[in-house]
């Protein structure tokens, strides 16, 4: 039952599921996209104004499907204010696939940061169409001591896909640092043609090297929560998010974290 949802779900709504605005990470799948909870390299392919220095490599089987695997790879170099970001994603399936390759640049000044992107979109449907896209992003992020706010638009010149307008996202969040080891985020997620999908999420560190990550989406309803383990240089993230008709989503992230 669940491989016929599936094909319905990318083949007979193809051109409505392009660029599907999956989480790019472990911690993503846990925080329902939300990034400024837990900031890593894959953040920078969701709002080009992020800057986390690192190299992030995830992978998943979404919804638990052993033929649905979803590869992330994510680097992001900071130099004085600037910073550049490369990214790779790639969705497999024996009649869908779609990969996205993501070129990133940004520029920081006090506590504000600002960046642009531009996404190549591949797309193919066996038997249906085969084709590419090419999508430009651009962020903005405000930063202090106890609060983060940032807003992306994705695909902001609306391009097209086989002759149809591909639709805009915008995704906003706020974070609140209650304190040093607790962290609180809301954010939104606007596309065209649906409704508003409201989220929250938070971050609790029990100890020095482990962090916890939950969050909750509504339309439609998911929960995620995630373990990340930190040892020096490197992090690993590993989280569970849910569906309302599916299966659970396993995903793992692991990074290493470059320093100035």
């Amino acid at each position: 039952m669940r491989f016929y949802l599936i094909i319905f779900l990318f083949c007979t709504i193809s051109l409505s599921a392009i660029d599907l605005n999956l989480p790019l990470s472990a911690a993503q799948n846990a925080t329902a996209g939300l990034t400024l909870l837990y900031s890593t390299p894959a953040a920078v392919a969701q709002n080009p104004a992020s800057g986390q220095n690192g190299v992030e490599t995830s992978a998943t089987h979404l919804f638990g499907m052993q033929e649905l695997p979803y590869y992330n790879v994510h680097a992001c170099y900071r130099f004085r204010n600037f910073h550049i970001h490369l990214g790779e994603s790639y969705l497999d399936h024996k009649y869908y696939t779609e990969s996205c390759t993501s070129l990133s640049l940004g520029y920081t000044w006090q506590e504000v940061s600002a960046g642009i992107g531009v996404r190549l979109l591949r797309n193919e449907v066996t038997g249906y169409h085969d084709g590419s896209a090419s999508l430009i992003d651009a962020g903005l992020k405000w930063d202090n001591d106890r609060i983060s706010t940032a807003l992306a638009i994705h695909n902001v010149m609306q391009s097209e896909f086989l002759e149809l307008s591909l639709p805009i996202v915008i995704l906003w969040e706020s974070c609140y640092r209650i304190t040093e080891k607790s962290s609180f985020a809301i954010g939104m997620e606007k596309e065209d043609d649906f409704d508003f999908s409201f989220k929250f999420a938070g971050k609790y560190q029990p100890f020095s090297v482990m962090s916890i990550l939950a969050g909750y989406q509504f339309e439609p309803d998911r929960l995620g929560i995630g373990t990340v383990f930190e040892v020096k240089k490197f992090f690993v993230c590993y989280s569970v998010r849910t569906h309302q008709y599916l299966d659970l989503t396993h995903y793992i992230s692991v990074g290493y974290e470059i320093k100035n």
